[in-house]
């Protein structure tokens, strides 16, 4: 987060604004306002900043913990974005379930992001639909003691088409 502070905000306010995220109270304020600043900023490459993801996600309204759960599904994904939509690993004889967390956060990121493509699967391969993965992303949500977060799912997921998937040409 320092380095948004210290790239978006003027020197002589740095202080303040490290202040108001180091306070539970103006965490979820500061982190909106960063996010608005950085789309602002044209010199700023989000992807070379992680803290950006957790600013946008805090303009989605959610409680600090929801944001924070699913900022982490986000980094878990960043290396297995062609993994989406899974519920078990391995293969032949070594394959097992995933443990609730992990799907939670491969299905949420891959709906979030390809749903597009979880939808061609379903309908040139026969794969689970979009729907199955998102009932079953709510199921595991729910039993890992994330309940707001599948009560949510479908607005978390439209939130991250809009947010974080550019849009068509």
């Amino acid at each position: 987060m320092e380095e948004l502070i210290s790239t978006l905000v003027p020197p002589k306010q740095q202080a303040h604004a490290q202040r108001l995220l180091d306070d539970p109270g103006s965490r979820k304020l500061i982190r909106q306002q960063l996010s608005q600043m950085a789309e602002d900023n044209a010199g700023l490459v989000p992807q070379k900043s992680f803290s950006w993801i957790l600013c946008k996600l805090s303009t989605f309204g959610a409680e600090e913990t929801d944001t924070l759960r699913i900022y982490e599904a986000f980094l878990s994904q960043l290396n297995q974005l062609g993994q989406f939509c899974r519920i078990l690993s391995g293969n032949g004889d070594q394959c097992r379930y995933d443990p609730p967390a992990t799907i939670a956060n491969r299905i949420t990121i891959g709906l979030g992001l390809f749903y597009e493509e979880a939808a061609r699967r379903h309908q040139r391969r026969a794969a689970p639909s979009p729907q199955f993965y998102q009932q079953t992303a709510i199921n595991c949500f729910a039993v890992t003691g994330y309940k707001t977060i599948a009560i949510q799912l479908p607005e978390w997921l439209e939130f991250l088409q809009a947010n974080f998937v550019p849009p068509k040409l």
